[in-house]
């Protein structure tokens, strides 16, 4: 119970009041969704799901506790749309930047848009279709922009019955020819350096801050 005042008013009826420095405390929550999905900037909306799609794999890989096939289909879904932005992002690219260009696209971003390319080769060869394939991109992308940055695995859209046999038959397969995600050398990018870039995302897009945007992700 909170304390009074201990204040009393000069009339005849005064109440005693709790002062607003002991006002019951409210309750900050983190927002939901991925920062800049929706800017009106597609090349920074498209860094932002590139961007969102990076730590939502990290952070299921390093704190989610699920197992290496589960992983693999989470991965697996994303895999789609993160090859989406990796393209978009190269169409889009700036003029100005045009001296990092090939070291954001082939180092930075190449890895992982190559890994993501296996990804939808496995699905492929799970019997996913090509219109399976087009409708994952918008479910990742869903997830997203509803993301909780509190839970460690970010909460998909159901599919089909069908589409998860087929993801979970194509996760299978790639938990056991692909590096787990969290032990793969060539996502390593410690050496990768690109300040002009980092400068113009920081600066164009503001949104991506709470990201971590100029981190070599």
């Amino acid at each position: 119970m909170l304390a009074s005042s201990g204040c009393t008013a000069t009339n005849s009826s005064s109440e005693t009041s709790t002062p607003a420095s002991l006002a019951a405390p409210t309750t900050q929550t983190e927002p939901t969704g991925v920062p800049g999905l929706t800017a009106v900037d597609p090349f920074c909306s498209a860094w932002a799901s590139y961007v969102g799609t990076l730590q939502a794999l990290g952070v299921a890989a390093s704190f989610g506790d699920l197992s290496s096939e589960q992983f693999a289909a989470l991965e697996l879904t994303a895999a789609p749309r993160l090859v989406e932005v990796a393209a978009a992002i190269d169409a889009l690219w700036p003029l100005e930047l045009a001296a990092e260009r090939s070291i954001v696209i082939e180092q930075r971003i190449g890895p992982y848009a190559r890994r993501a390319s296996r990804g939808v080769e496995a699905l492929r060869a799970a019997g996913v279709t090509e219109a399976e394939l087009a409708g994952l991109g918008p479910i990742w992308q869903s997830a997203l922009l509803g993301r909780n940055p509190e839970v460690p695995v970010i909460e998909l859209p159901a599919v089909s019955a069908d589409l998860q046999v087929k993801l979970e038959v194509a996760a299978s397969a790639f938990d056991i020819v692909v590096t787990p995600y969290a032990q793969d050398p060539s996502l390593v990018l410690d050496g990768v350096a690109t300040p002009a870039t980092d400068a113009y995302l920081a600066a164009q897009c503001p949104d991506l801050a709470s990201s971590g945007v100029g981190d070599a992700l």
